[in-house]
């Protein structure tokens, strides 16, 4: 019976330290070639940015007309400011704050605006999505994302908002949105 439990114990033992010798030396970088040690094949990152994620966002705010402005508005096309903020919700971000500046010329043909776009999009975490528009589309505007910051630091995308309610008050220059749309991002 001694022979039987001293065979099983060396079996056992011999079997256990054949797994230690496969795991030490399987899990040593000799193994792998150094292309893909060095390469993008391995960084979860990389494969993370490429992916194209929908994004649906709803915001509302407040505006006011701020007249010409060199400072916010140096494109002698689009001279008019208009400053908005809001805060809203959205895919992949949750609630957040938005400010831009909207640069308009109110002189133009109304059948063709000359309008520009350029915000941000802070998380309540304050990582930012930079974006700015491409074209307006009645009352709905088509928007490119430009960048960001924290983990939409090199973002990228495409989205449409559109107007869900709007109240303007001309005596004062200021009014009230709100927004509602979707596209993509990628970060």
């Amino acid at each position: 019976m001694k022979t039987s439990i001293l065979s099983t114990i060396r079996a056992v033992g011999t079997m256990a330290l054949a797994g230690v010798l496969l795991l030490f030396f399987s899990c040593t970088q000799e193994n792998l070639s150094d292309e893909l040690i060095q390469g993008e094949e391995l960084n979860a990152v990389s494969v993370k940015n490429s992916q194209q994620r929908p994004w649906k966002i709803n915001s509302s705010g407040a505006f006011q007309a701020i007249g010409p402005s060199a400072e916010n508005c140096p494109d002698e096309d689009k001279p008019i400011g208009i400053l908005l903020s809001g805060i809203g919700n959205a895919s992949h971000i949750g609630l957040f704050e938005v400010s831009l500046v909207w640069c308009t010329n109110v002189d133009a043909d109304l059948a063709s605006p000359v309008n520009f776009i350029a915000g941000t999009i802070t998380a309540a975490n304050g990582d930012e999505i930079d974006f700015e528009s491409t074209s307006f589309n009645g009352p709905s505007v088509d928007y490119v994302v430009t960048g960001g910051s924290g983990r939409f630091e090199g973002a990228s995308g495409e989205f449409n908002l559109a107007t869900t309610a709007f109240f303007f008050d001309p005596s004062t220059g200021a009014g009230t949105y709100s927004n509602a749309g979707e596209g993509y991002i990628v970060y």
